[in-house]
């Protein structure tokens, strides 16, 4: 069942979630309005509250800044922000048969459209903006081609230097890198690189409908330039304080940021945002479901798709799919 098969279901079921119920937040909370766990670093669960014992930066609410319509992108499915011109940012269609990125502003309004020669996907689910691999200066624009409903035996990113976007080509090359699980068929919306430009993909867990349960979530890590891509380990993501989609759909991961410089990961699923902190610098990225995470505000968006740290300041932005709202979540003073 798709997200918004279950919502449509939902509403005319009439069991739409009551933000009142057992006293948990709703999805629109505050930080002061959810206290319910101790800080990570006493209990090992996520914080609830971004301002209990809470290093730099803590988060302010959520507020809604633009929207995505269709005529810019449809069904928004990644979205990054650009390193080499702050304050834009790409966007991307799970479409199949997308060819193309579309560029904007923080608020939606479009920018620019650029095509990546040769691509066709078959379902783009993730966008990234990270270090090329051979050149640690240069930026890289990744486009993950990694939603798999139907198993095929190989998944592509496309990735490309990072264009100017002050002067935006209409056409940009691309590397099609072919990747292939080394446990089989994989499905997956979450893709960031490394410092060395080797992408990280976290997998969508498999749900059970009948059973509600939700299976295992999974990382993985694959060579530079294509190749096999390596089991890491299995992510275990707290259950959700107000989890009435992953009661739908399963408590999935949807999209992934990591900021390499300050050591931080960011995973949405429908629900929430988890924020994960490298406890000391120059750790591995790709330990991060090792390290002392958190719980942030997830924004108001309705089936939530994206997450994309702002290159140009300090936060995140998180999408809607459904209604392509824009959330933007700021530092705190």
């Amino acid at each position: 069942m798709t997200v918004a098969a279950a919502l449509q279901l939902a509403a005319c079921s009439g069991s739409a979630p009551d933000s009142t119920e057992n006293g948990s937040p709703s999805a629109g909370a505050t930080p002061e309005d959810s206290r319910a766990h101790p800080s990570p670093e006493t209990s090992g669960e996520p914080s609830s509250d971004p301002s209990l014992d809470c290093d730099s930066p803590c988060y302010g609410d959520a507020e809604t800044v633009g929207t995505l319509t269709e005529d810019t992108v449809v069904e928004v499915s990644g979205m990054a922000a650009s390193v080499r011109t702050p304050g834009l940012y790409y966007v991307v269609s799970d479409e199949a048969g997308t060819s193309e990125v579309a560029v904007v502003h923080e608020d939606g309004t479009l920018v620019a459209r650029i095509e990546l020669a040769g691509m066709d996907a078959e379902n783009a689910e993730a966008l990234a903006v990270g270090p090329c691999g051979d050149d640690p200066d240069a930026s890289c624009l990744y486009v993950g081609d990694i939603g798999d409903h139907v198993g095929r035996d190989h998944v592509v990113v496309y990735r490309s230097p990072e264009p100017d976007l002050d002067d935006p080509p209409a056409t940009v090359d691309a590397d099609a890198l072919e990747f292939r699980y080394e446990d089989g068929p994989t499905d997956a919306e979450a893709l960031f690189v490394d410092p060395d430009g080797r992408p990280l993909i976290v997998s969508k867990a498999p749900f059970d409908s009948d059973t509600g349960e939700t299976g295992t979530t999974r990382l993985y890590r694959g060579p530079a330039d294509g190749g096999e891509l390596a089991l890491l380990g299995e992510i275990e993501l707290p259950e959700p304080e107000d989890g009435f989609l992953a009661g739908l759909v399963g408590n999935v991961v949807t999209d992934a940021s990591a900021d390499l410089e300050a050591g931080r990961v960011l995973l949405r699923t429908y629900d929430e945002v988890l924020e994960y902190r490298s406890p000391e610098p120059g750790a591995d990225v790709a330990s991060f479901p090792d390290w002392p995470l958190r719980r942030v505000p997830p924004g108001n968006v309705l089936q939530a798709e994206t997450v994309a740290h702002l290159a140009d300041g300090c936060g995140y932005l998180t999408t809607s799919e459904l209604t392509g709202s824009i959330d933007a979540v700021r530092c705190a003073e």
